[in-house]
């Protein structure tokens, strides 16, 4: 009966001595000689979500669902983002150089898209400034 008592104990107070452990940093440092990019994608509702899809000097980046971002650890040096189709011929060319922070926004504006060309293309793609960049860090979710 004691052993089954001394269980519960510890099942009990294990949570318990768990919290007051220190917290971890969550994520990784960023290895020596990159940066980081932050891709949030801003689109608008639509009938058919699909994900925003980026690529970096046409390779794959990323592919983000609607009101979302990831953070990406980049080499130092030139970076060009495109939508992924390429059809409007959008791009963010970015000099990346080690330690620092970019932020990029895509977002499909369905809104636009009834009144082309008058409103512009429909997909945004475009730098943000850090102050720009951090409501969307609260309110969005990461990747």
């Amino acid at each position: 009966m004691k052993s089954g008592r001394g269980l519960f104990m510890l099942l009990v107070l294990a949570p318990a001595v768990a919290s007051l452990a220190p917290a971890q940093e969550q994520g990784t440092p960023a290895p020596a000689g990159t940066g980081e990019i932050i891709i949030f994608s801003d689109s608008g509702k639509t009938l058919i979500p699909s994900n925003q899809k980026v690529t970096d000097n046409g390779k794959a980046f990323a592919s983000l669902a609607r009101q979302t971002y990831v953070k990406v650890a980049v080499p130092a040096g030139a970076h060009r983002l495109r939508p992924d189709p390429y059809l409007w011929k959008q791009e963010v060319a970015l000099t990346v150089e080690p330690g620092t922070t970019h932020y990029v926004v895509v977002a499909y504006k369905p809104e636009r898209s009834w009144a082309l060309p008058a409103a512009g293309a429909p997909l945004i793609l475009k730098e943000l400034s850090e102050v720009e960049a951090a409501p969307r860090l609260r309110e969005m979710k990461a990747r």
